[in-house]
């Protein structure tokens, strides 16, 4: 009787271990195809961060080398230079409500309010998350004008997306999971999508709202660290080669 009880706990202690270490099912994401339409020299050193300045008429990025502020049209050229200097700039977005540039200082993790129209600036504001590393901090940033509220990328551990607004401070925090890094970030708010650019993986990330991947694109480099949106028209900006690179989204047949 002892032994056979003592087969029956085996049984079970093998049939448990089995069972826990069952994989899950794999999801696989679906992929879709860029095709690069445009390129142009940047004359910005370090380009970082991308956003479509007032009724998308022109760019914005900043340069993580001088820490300014440039609005440049779509081929490329430098339009104006604004004067702030901030301290370690990675991402900017412009808010139309306001009239306003939000920029992220990656180090420190602050977001800075510029007027648009004088480059002064308005106010900064310390986003509170646990510190990492201080070269991976705020990553990119973009304004949501159906919520009025801004949406961050911390690049990396933690590596998460922040909804914020001067008004009530974090509003949310999303864990992200489907990258090594994460270097850009933009609100297509006419969508409601989230796009996010990573440099590590090379690929170009289309979300809902709470960062669920529906489709990913690869890219041919490392580097790209900013991205706008409009309709299938991509704009990748490349910190490297210094180049904005303009893509087309391939419709599947």
């Amino acid at each position: 009787m002892k032994r056979i009880s003592i087969i029956v706990i085996i049984g079970i202690l093998f049939y448990s271990c089995n069972k826990t270490s069952t994989p899950g099912p794999v999801i696989e994401i679906p992929t879709g195809t860029l095709e690069l339409i445009d390129s142009y020299k940047v004359d910005v050193p370090e380009p970082s961060g991308l956003s479509f300045g007032p009724n998308n008429a022109t760019l914005l990025t900043v340069s993580d080398h001088t820490n300014q502020i440039y609005e440049l049209d779509f081929h490329g050229n430098i339009l104006r230079e604004y004067d702030y200097v901030g301290k370690d700039l990675e991402g900017v977005t412009y808010n139309s409500d306001k009239n306003l540039i939000a920029i992220a200082e990656e180090a420190d993790r602050d977001i800075t309010l510029i007027d648009y129209e004088t480059g002064n600036k308005i106010e900064s504001y310390r986003i509170e998350i646990s510190i990492g590393s201080t070269n991976s901090g705020l990553e990119g940033i973009s304004y949501n004008n159906n919520s009025n509220l801004y949406y961050i990328v911390n690049e990396t551990n933690p590596d998460l997306m922040i909804v914020w607004s001067p008004e009530f401070g974090i509003v949310s925090e999303n864990k992200l999971d489907f990258a090594s890094d994460y270097s850009g970030i933009f609100v297509d708010a006419k969508n409601s999508l989230l796009w996010f650019v990573s440099d590590q993986s090379r690929g170009l990330y289309k979300c809902d709202y709470n960062a669920n991947v529906l489709l990913k694109f690869s890219l041919d480099e490392l580097k790209y660290e900013g991205v706008a949106i409009n309709g299938d028209v991509v704009y990748l900006i490349n910190d490297a080669t210094g180049r904005l690179n303009i893509y087309k989204i391939k419709k599947e047949i």
